[in-house]
């Protein structure tokens, strides 16, 4: 059965809530309101679908398996349409005569000697884009005018000492630094490269055949030996979930997990030689895949952000649209593994967590502009019945050629180039969603009206500070006005050595303080484990007012020396505002500041008011008690090109700081646009 047929198949059950982990802490989170309808919906693990015996059954062999169509299909590609192929063969015409990125020792040893990563990495995805690029066009074209350039691409990739990333050298035995080629290791890149080429084999391996048959031998042994083998005989990466640490229990898993995983699945689909070892592999996959969904966010949120769900749950789906294209549909007849109302709620919480625009409700390392793959959302929201996913897929995507992923991802590319059609003949709508409800990750978002940009959008999320990619935040929120950012998250920097080391936490935008949350006594919050977050979380959504309350004082140290600290944020649609109250008792006097972070230039020059131009030339006002509390900014210059991106060249930080030394407080905040 091909993959694109197999998409048609999910019809999933509306599942937008979801209930808390078991693990929850007693009263975590209670919920009044509209938003807290919807029952808690199970995960459905793989290995309880699929086994051995379906396997050696419905898995089609390697050679019967069409995932898509082959080049030398040319009534499939000639569907795709005109201004699609030609954007790719204008793509691929300005590549041809040019030469290949180079990737030197010295700029592999970058990473190590001073913690650069992005030079070297900038070479490596634009082989990989390249090479993906020219086999599409090839595709979609026909006439054999790429051959070679991809020949030279496949050449250049097979030579390549190391597939991964020099930041993830560390996985060698050797360390950092230059790698070790006796020692394969399945990095996300890696297992990325090995899919890529076991597409190019699989797209157009026969016409390469025809320049040399010793170039897709070359590719086959160079994907066996780099990673079907070492993911068939180790257990020890960490990203599979399968050991345990030095305390019996092992890490919790992340995007790495699913994303490596859907890569392992379909070059072992497409490439294992050996039959037997294709089946076991395959469920070995399928038990990764487990321990993977198992540490998913019980609610369906992505606990990485919005920017990492296209690599955390969209991988997902790619394993289990692989698994019903080679299984025949035989693991889920009629429906498809993507039916199930699980899968269906982690692709319905990209819906609920946009703002408007490519502005997304961001936290932890997630950058709050994101630009999601419109025909994998359209995908998604196919395979799993969520029209609305479907319709915002539509709605995102260029009325002309297509935007495809800027490293090389062939297997993303080329299910999205023959999504399109599809895609354009689905009517288009936004998501602008009214209101929505994460408990296990602790996230509500609200807006004036649904469907609507206009007015305020306020979202809080109360997550664990030691969740993956986490940032010290708890208990954080950001507001727009009008669809545009107000009072946000910073994101995060270009990555560095420092960003996943021993100093993670000395990063500015890492810190509390440069959240939208208190400082007290000059403390700031900190995560050495999940415990590190907001407590007694409480929700309403009201026809008037969607909210949340929370304890914030477990999200510090006791040397910030706070007993209670009650936190309510809330979006109030009678009055047009969003209101913030602080409550708190600390076991002695000390200093007190709440942070907003924002982009607009403040003007804190009236007493008990700051001042912040929005869209329209209209104002945002935040006011408080200037009796009790006093107003102070802080310009942050933006040297990073991706914060600079979102934000522009400056970045503040308002302080709205206590007048005095204070034991116990009940601060009121209030935020307005001008009438």
């Amino acid at each position: 059965m091909n993959r694109r047929d197999a998409l048609t198949r999910g019809l999933g059950a509306l599942a937008l809530l979801a209930g808390p982990r078991p693990d929850a802490a007693a009263g975590q989170e209670t919920v009044q309101g509209s938003a807290a309808l919807g029952p808690r919906v199970p995960k459905r693990y793989l290995r309880t679908v699929v086994d051995e015996a379906l396997l050696r059954r419905h898995l089609l062999p390697a050679d019967a398996w069409h995932p898509y169509p082959q080049a030398g299909d040319r009534a499939a590609w000639a569907r795709v349409p005109a201004d699609v192929a030609a954007s790719l063969v204008a793509r691929a015409d300005a590549w041809l005569g040019t030469e290949w990125p180079q990737l030197p020792a010295s700029l592999f040893l970058e990473f190590a000697e001073n913690g650069n990563r992005t030079r070297y990495e900038q070479r490596y995805f634009e082989r990989r884009s390249r090479l993906a690029g020219l086999v599409l066009a090839e595709c979609v074209q026909g006439q054999g005018r790429y051959l070679h350039a991809i020949a030279d691409g496949v050449w250049h990739v097979c030579e390549e000492t190391f597939w991964g990333l020099p930041a993830h050298s560390g996985m060698q035995k050797s360390g950092v630094g230059l790698p070790d080629a006796q020692e394969p290791v399945i990095d996300l890149f890696a297992a990325e490269t090995g899919v890529t080429l076991a597409y190019v084999h699989y797209l157009v391996g026969a016409q390469l055949r025809k320049l040399s048959p010793l170039l897709p031998v070359r590719i086959a042994a160079e994907v066996k030996r780099r990673i079907l083998d070492p993911g068939w005989q180790r257990d020890d990466f960490k990203w599979m979930g399968l050991t345990a640490g030095h305390d019996g229990r092992r890490e919790p898993l992340n995007n790495w997990t699913s994303w490596i995983a859907s890569s392992w699945l379909e070059a072992n689909l497409l490439l294992e030689p050996d039959p037997e070892r294709r089946v076991a592999a395959t469920l070995k996959i399928c038990g990764c895949l487990d321990r993977f969904l198992e540490d998913y966010s019980d609610d369906g949120a992505c606990e990485e952000g919005p920017g990492y769900w296209a690599m955390s749950a969209g991988p997902y789906l790619d394993c289990l649209m692989a698994l019903d294209s080679a299984l025949g549909g035989a693991a889920n007849p009629g429906a498809g593994l993507a039916a199930d109302p699980f899968v269906r709620r982690m692709g319905h919480y990209v819906l609920d967590v946009h703002v408007a625009g490519d502005w997304f409700v961001n936290y932890g390392d997630a950058h709050a502009r994101v630009h999601h793959s419109p025909p994998l959302l359209h995908r998604f929201g196919r395979a799993t019945g969520d029209g609305g996913l479907a319709a915002f897929g539509a709605f995102r995507a260029p009325a002309h050629g297509i935007a495809l992923s800027g490293q090389g991802r062939l297997a993303r590319d080329v299910a999205d180039v023959l999504e399109v059609a599809r895609m354009r003949a689905t009517a288009g709508k936004d998501a602008l969603q009214r209101a929505a409800w994460y408990p296990a990750l602790g996230l509500v978002t609200a807006r004036a009206q649904a469907g609507s940009a206009q007015g305020f959008f306020l979202a809080v999320q109360a997550a664990s500070n030691a969740r993956s990619h986490g940032h010290h935040d708890s208990g954080s929120f950001i507001v727009f006005h009008d669809g545009l950012p107000v009072f946000v998250d910073p994101g995060v920097e270009a990555y560095t050595a420092k960003t996943f080391g021993k100093d993670r936490y000395t990063i500015w935008t890492m810190q509390s303080g440069y959240h939208n949350l208190p400082i007290v006594g000059g403390h700031m919050q900190r995560g050495r484990d999940a415990r590190d977050r907001a407590a007694r979380v409480r929700v309403d959504d009201g026809r008037d007012e969607t909210g949340m309350a929370m304890d914030l004082a477990p999200a510090y140290g006791p040397e910030a020396g706070i007993e209670t600290w009650e936190r309510r944020v809330a979006l109030c649609r009678d009055t047009e505002t969003v209101s913030l109250r602080e409550t708190f008792a600390l076991s002695r006097a000390a200093p007190v500041a709440l942070v907003f972070m924002t982009p607009r230039r403040p003007d804190a020059a009236q007493p008990g008011m700051v001042a912040l131009p929005v869209a329209g030339g209209r104002t945002v006002r935040l006011r408080f008690d200037p009796r009790r509390l006093r107003a102070d900014v802080e310009p942050l210059p933006l040297a990073d090109p991706g914060l600079a991106h979102e934000w522009g060249g400056t970045l503040y930080r308002i302080r709205l700081a206590s007048q005095q030394p204070l034991a116990a407080g009940d601060l009121t905040v209030t935020i307005e646009h001008e009438t």
